[in-house]
């Protein structure tokens, strides 16, 4: 077990470009078959009525406008304190304000919670049973 979660860091650290704003469109976003398609990432998205729709992936891992979407997107989960509490230590090392962390920075923080998040529940419903 303990070998396994040593293995699942490296990998998210591991991840960069189109792999990580895949992560993050299916961890964070809800996408699912996100996949490369002529170069760019294609995936289906839910709309608001819950049907999937095939779209362009949005580049969250590289572009800043995008990034701004992952922290309402944490807030609209609930798990914003989580998610600013995990930014900050991935950029205090690096002596920069939450307000200007990249949008890698915000991608790895946010995938982080999201997993944090599944297993306390994984946990819990374990226990109850």
């Amino acid at each position: 077990m303990r070998y396994h979660r040593i293995v699942k860091k490296r990998v998210d650290r591991n991840l960069h470009g189109p792999a990580l704003t895949a992560a993050v469109a299916e961890k964070v976003f809800g996408w699912k078959n996100v996949h490369k398609r002529g170069g760019d990432l294609i995936g289906k998205k839910p709309d608001k009525l819950g049907r999937w729709r095939s779209g362009k992936v949005p580049d969250y891992s590289d572009d800043p406008t995008q990034a701004y979407a992952i922290d309402e997107r944490m807030a609209e989960l609930g798990l914003w304190n989580a998610y600013s509490k995990e930014l900050s230590s991935i950029t205090k090392p690096k002596n920069l304000p939450l307000e200007w962390a990249t949008s890698e920075h915000r991608s790895r923080a946010a995938i982080k919670v999201i997993g944090k998040n599944k297993a306390a529940k994984l946990r819990s419903s374990g226990t109850a049973n």
